[in-house]
């Protein structure tokens, strides 16, 4: 395992949580979960970890983002005080307890269903690459996400559809304390073909008309149900109240056979990926329509109309939970440090992998480790101990490879740098890419300052690059 990944102390052999006289393999988590709900301490019994009823002989300790604040404030202070390393369970919406409880002294946070992530804080259990790509894949469509929300936000009528559009969404969202009393379901509809021009093969006025026609049969299936919106690229939301999830997936189902009654190109039937949350998972609206996006985006890795609830995306959406908590945390580190600055950062990183030949999760790797890397700014005041504290925090849900880049970002080319020393081609492809570009962004882009220490601080070939890059600004 890498060392950037949480130390968890092996302890002696106990015999008082077993069968009489039955003696514990040391590797075997054994875990203290004050206050343990039913679902968690199932789950931990199914990755095969030991629950303990107090701290003495456990591993680690484990608090939920579930519990009232008080108590995890309570219980993280007293795993501390034995020196007992404190995992956070995250439930999908309770990403801000999450960070008020890393605040608080929590080591890492985990997302509830990830018994792989909790595994592999043992001796004998390493993570895989299938945790990076998965987690690379929610960052990339979370970028693509964002950027259309930033684009879109202002409209508050469709002007093809005729429905309330992005904007008065965002008015209801802003609004949404209201709605906490109620039996709420949010569903995310996206019709990925809808703004696939090259797909569609078809003029703008045609392309309009069947967004409106196919809008007609989306809103004669939603709107008897509740609030209906159109985001205008492809995407609508319903808010509706007192909707089961057995409604939903029956929605979802509704809107598939419409949606597939459309064959622009003349080949295939288009498809709809429908998401939904409801009070099974939240009260909260905005967390609503957060789970529901995410369900949406796993239910639109189908080449097929698929509908999917929070509920049941227990791998995809700990994978999300685990990225907000990770952005969340980098959004404080940027408070610190600027956004302006992170934003720019992952610009340039961006910029030189791409002129180095990156492409597709090689470059969404390059980027999000230049957004996350300053992550430990936010639990710590110690500059010195930001990369360890990020590699720690990241590698514990993410694997070797981000954490092993977090932690390289200040070795040097001679190996010189710092925190092991590494040389050359030793250091991590990204960790290098990254080391340049804050370099450059520190220097206002004076290429003469980076290539006095080519060969030395920096890889010649990525300051090459660079060179490049300042000489067509």
């Amino acid at each position: 395992m890498s060392e950037a990944v949480l130390e968890i102390p092996v302890h002696e052999p106990i015999t008082d949580v077993a069968e009489p006289a039955a003696v514990r393999d040391p590797a075997t988590l054994a875990v203290w979960i004050p206050a343990a709900r039913m679902p968690v301490l199932v789950a931990m019994e199914a990755a095969g970890i030991i629950v303990l009823d107090q701290p003495d002989g456990a591993n680690f300790a484990i608090v939920s983002t579930r519990l009232a604040r008080h108590r995890i404030t309570e219980y993280t202070g007293q795993a501390m005080e034995i020196g007992l390393p404190v995992v956070v369970l995250v439930h999908p919406g309770g990403e801000s307890v999450a960070i008020e409880a890393l605040r608080a002294g929590g080591n890492v946070a985990i997302a509830e269903g990830d018994s792989q992530a909790l595994r592999a804080l043992s001796v004998d259990v390493e993570l895989d690459d299938d945790r990076v790509n998965s987690l690379l894949d929610a960052y990339e469509a979370r970028l693509g996400r964002s950027q259309t929300i930033a684009k879109s936000n202002v409209m508050m009528f469709d002007t093809t559809s005729g429905l309330p559009a992005s904007g008065a969404l965002s008015a209801r969202m802003n609004a949404g304390t209201q709605d906490t009393e109620h039996n709420l379901r949010v569903v995310a509809i996206t019709i990925a073909a809808l703004t696939d021009g090259i797909r569609l093969r078809l003029g703008a006025d045609a392309q309009a008309l069947l967004h409106r026609r196919i809008a007609m049969g989306v809103r004669l299936l939603c709107q008897p149900l509740g609030d209906l919106y159109d985001n205008g690229d492809g995407s609508f939301v319903l808010i509706a109240a007192q909707l089961s999830s057995e409604g939903a997936d029956r929605l979802g189902r509704s809107l598939a056979d419409v949606v597939g009654s459309y064959s622009p190109d003349g080949h295939s039937p288009m498809t709809v990926a429908v998401g939904h949350a409801g009070p099974e998972c939240s009260s909260d609206l905005s967390t609503l329509r957060e789970l529901a996006g995410r369900a949406e985006s796993a239910a639109g890795l189908d080449d097929r109309s698929a509908v999917l609830g929070a509920g049941e995306l227990v791998g995809p959406l700990a994978t999300a939970t685990e990225l907000e908590v990770t952005l969340r945390l980098a959004d404080l580190a940027g408070e610190r440090a600027g956004a302006t600055s992170r934003q720019e950062l992952v610009g340039v990183a961006g910029d030189l992998a791409v002129r180095l030949g990156f492409e597709g999760r090689e470059r969404t790797l390059v980027r999000f480790c230049a957004e996350i890397g300053d992550i430990g700014s936010a639990l710590s005041g110690e500059h010195d101990a930001h990369a360890e504290h990020a590699a720690r925090l990241i590698g514990a849900t993410a694997g070797p490879t981000v954490s092993s880049v977090l932690l390289a970002v200040d070795e040097r080319w001679d190996g010189s740098g710092q925190p092991n020393g590494l040389a050359g081609k030793e250091i991590p492809v990204a960790a290098r890419i990254i080391a340049v570009a804050g370099a450059l962004i520190a220097a206002q882009f004076d290429i003469q300052q980076l290539e006095a220490e080519s060969g030395t601080h920096f890889d010649p070939t990525v300051i090459a690059a660079a060179k490049e890059l300042v000489n067509q600004r």
